[in-house]
């Protein structure tokens, strides 16, 4: 196989470097077995399809509000004032995977340079990143905001090589979300599947270049 140059590692947020366990356990501790996270995750990225395709932008926190009020009114779920704030706060206090801060670091040692790009808002990257103290490993944080459209938008990963200033083949782009994966496929990154739930990936008749189960094993592969 040909060497892969690397020049950059950009890497989506949510789902990738940070897990929604902890954002379950709030909405268990609320609504008990009613399946809220799954719909509202689903309903979320619904959303921001839609609003895309649509040409109606708003922020991923608005989103986010929207799509809970939107599930709760489909489960006839009334939450509390409180109650819909913990819930949404949740989104500032998610969990990186146990593996994370350290295949970041070591791909810092190995002079990779790091950027994120996310469907987030800036103030909630910067919430998130803080939180968990890993601001300081990347170089840039990029969000959809700037476009005012959510990924798979062609637009949206535009972002990562006109801020690195590295061209789209030599960033390695990785993501556990397959219409992620299916977008920067298209966009020419070499790309790195993060199977974290070892499922099958639909990304519409293309595979990536790599596909791990952890991040570690992204190290191994640069």
């Amino acid at each position: 196989m040909a060497e892969r140059v690397i020049e950059a590692v950009v890497l989506d947020v949510y789902g990738t470097l940070f897990g929604f366990g902890r954002l379950a356990e709030r909405a268990r501790a609320i609504v008990g077995d009613l399946p809220l996270l799954d719909h509202w995750r689903t309903k979320q990225l619904e959303q921001s399809f839609l609003r895309t395709i649509l040409g109606e932008y708003v922020d991923f926190w608005k989103v986010t509000e929207e799509a809970l009020d939107a599930v709760c009114a489909q489960l006839e779920l009334e939450l509390m004032p409180e109650e819909r704030e913990h819930l949404l706060h949740g989104w500032l206090e998610l969990d990186p995977f146990p593996e994370v801060r350290g295949a970041l670091e070591l791909l810092r040692e190995r002079g990779q340079r790091l950027a994120v790009l996310s469907n987030g808002s800036p103030a909630m990257l910067e919430s998130l990143l803080q939180h968990a103290e890993l601001d300081t490993l990347f170089e840039v944080v990029l969000s959809v905001d700037a476009v005012r459209r959510y990924k798979p938008s062609p637009a949206v990963y535009a972002l990562a090589p006109a801020a690195l200033v590295v061209p789209p083949e030599r960033i390695m782009f990785c993501s556990a979300n397959g219409f992620d994966v299916a977008g920067a496929l298209r966009f020419g990154f070499q790309v790195c599947w993060v199977n974290r739930g070892n499922t099958k990936l639909d990304a519409l008749g293309k595979q990536p270049h790599f596909t791990v189960h952890s991040l570690l094993e992204l190290v191994e592969y640069l």
